[in-house]
């Protein structure tokens, strides 16, 4: 189901007339658009590729957009309501209740990145960083789908690494990055070797000459007397510091089994 507020409109009336299934744990799609930021063939197309992606590796990838989630949860942190919404919505794949949620708030446009379960293998705080990059952007201009369509696209490259067994933490990289960098390097190294051996074949006729003089325009000047003499040579060097160390990796969990960052776009 699309907008968050119809889920909670269903609840108010089944309160209201007594309705046994009030028991019964609501329940929400992959992408659920309360802020209706999205056109239904937008909605659809995103609903479709998180639905495949939880799919095909057991781990719940979630939208939530909202107008401000103060009205839903009673708490002014944002991962803190994430938290609520995950937790009430019974959102996650399996027993594990494995999942990533992206939840935004337009009010103060705020957002939060929250995993649980196996999320949090996949999804190391590094990782968050770099999944964060790829939609904040596209956010700050509005570019609402574009944004969540590099989301889900990104979930599912740290999901693919994580279930090879390499999670995208700190001093690693997804092998497709990788790969696109030797290319690069390769074809940058190619192109380079044409480049000097064009410029080899056409300085063939050039050769060094012994004397100073030869390198003067004649008549343009006249010398009384000439001597070549070497007199020194000049070097620099410059020291290039390095320095070891860097920050560790992995996933920082809270006490209730989250981890997630926040912050506005």
């Amino acid at each position: 189901m699309k907008k968050l507020i119809s889920f909670l409109a269903v609840l108010t009336l089944l309160t209201a007339l007594w309705v046994p299934a009030l028991a019964a744990e609501p329940e929400l799609g992959y992408v659920t658009d309360a802020a209706s930021l999205l056109s239904d063939t937008e909605w659809t197309a995103l609903e479709s590729k998180a639905e495949s992606i939880s799919a095909r590796y057991e781990c719940g990838v979630y939208i939530i957009t909202v107008d401000d989630f103060t009205d839903y949860v009673n708490t002014y942190d944002i991962y803190e309501a994430a938290k609520a919404i995950y937790r009430e919505y019974s959102l996650g794949w399996g027993t594990e209740k494995s999942g990533v949620l992206l939840f935004l708030s337009l009010a103060e446009r705020d957002y939060s990145l929250i995993a649980y379960g196996y999320g949090n293998t996949a999804f190391t705080d590094y990782g968050k960083d770099r999944l964060a990059d790829r939609f904040l952007d596209n956010f700050g201009e509005d570019d609402w789908y574009g944004g969540f369509e590099d989301y889900l696209n990104m979930c599912e490259s740290m999901l693919q690494s994580a279930r090879e067994g390499r999670p995208l933490d700190v001093g690693s990289a997804p092998a497709i990055r990788l790969v696109g960098i030797l290319i690069s390097i390769a074809l940058g190294c190619i192109a380079a070797f044409i480049v000097c051996c064009f410029l080899r074949l056409q300085m063939r006729s050039v050769a060094v000459k012994a004397e100073a003089d030869s390198y003067i325009r004649s008549d343009s000047i006249n010398f009384i007397a000439r001597e070549d003499r070497f007199s020194h040579t000049s070097q620099v060097r410059t020291k290039v510091e390095s320095s070891s160390g860097g920050s560790g990796g992995g996933t920082t969990v809270d006490s209730s089994g989250f981890s997630g960052k926040s912050g506005k776009f």
